[in-house]
């Protein structure tokens, strides 16, 4: 449901969405590997918003930007970063249409730097609706 005020993760939030993620999979290599670098990921959000006016769907692109480029996971990095973005999305009031292929497909697009924040920014307008 969407709040007045955004939602916005904590690190330790992130941290334990990351760790039940890799558990329910089944990881043996999780955890925060770059304090600095979470930290950094998780508060372009707002940055973006603050200093771009970036709307909440941007905000979400650069959150999941964020977290696939910086690495801060010992694994797990891109499933934690769209998994993230999503429950982002969800907690802001939007629900994410993608398929997982479509998802997994977008975020080696960025590992591979292919796409910036812009590009995923487009492609979740496709994909994303107002709860």
């Amino acid at each position: 449901m969407a709040t007045e005020k955004p939602f916005y993760f904590s690190v330790e939030e992130a941290i334990t969405l990351h760790i039940l993620l890799m558990r329910e999979w089944r990881e043996v290599r999780f955890g925060v590997d770059r304090r600095d670098l979470l930290e950094s990921a998780l508060n372009r959000p707002k940055h973006a918003a603050n200093f771009e006016n970036a709307d909440l769907i941007g905000q979400s692109a650069t959150l999941c930007f964020g977290l696939v480029k910086n690495h801060p996971w010992f694994g797990g990095n891109k499933r934690t970063a769209t998994y993230l973005m999503e429950i982002f999305l969800e907690m802001n009031g939007f629900e994410l249409t993608a398929t997982d292929e479509e998802i997994y497909r977008m975020a080696l697009l960025v590992e591979s730097d292919a796409w910036r924040a812009e590009e995923i920014e487009n492609w979740l307008r496709e994909r994303v609706s107002k709860i």
